[in-house]
């Protein structure tokens, strides 16, 4: 049988975990709002900080220049871009071919390309994979 001292002490017990259940509740809710205030406030400095970098990075393709014609079997590209990444290029919009670096400047080795007028891009990606600058498109003739 259960005496009326014990049904009390369960009811106080039941209250006060309640009460304490509620305190928890909303100690959590205000860690929630706090994580995402910092959060937000953290996607705002690396937001600041990616467009700063997009407006001090650059990529340029040296040469082909504008409107060259190519002559021969193999070609290489100079680009020139800031240090802030990796350089790859892109043929007539195909599939992003790596550069590689070497004095100063990032190069293509361009071989096995068919004649006619050809469209190149390349662009500097960040170490994390995101894109930074795109340059314009450069036009060429491969004879």
């Amino acid at each position: 049988m259960v005496t009326k001292k014990a049904k009390k002490t369960v009811s106080t017990v039941k209250k006060s975990s309640a009460t304490t259940k509620k305190k928890s509740t909303a100690k959590n809710a205000k860690k929630t709002v706090a994580v995402k205030k910092v959060a937000e406030v953290k996607a705002q400095v690396c937001e600041q900080i990616q467009q700063e970098t997009n407006n001090n990075s650059y990529v340029i393709i040296d040469h082909p220049v504008e409107g060259e014609t190519i002559y021969g079997d193999n070609y290489v590209l100079r680009i020139g871009a800031s240090f802030d990444g990796y350089v790859e290029v892109s043929f007539n919009d195909g599939e992003w071919q790596p550069c590689r670096f070497a004095s100063g400047y990032w190069w293509y080795d361009w071989m096995y390309y068919k004649s006619g007028n050809v469209k190149i891009v390349a662009r500097l990606v960040c170490n994390d994979g995101k894109i930074l600058k795109v340059s314009d498109i450069r036009k060429c003739k491969v004879a």
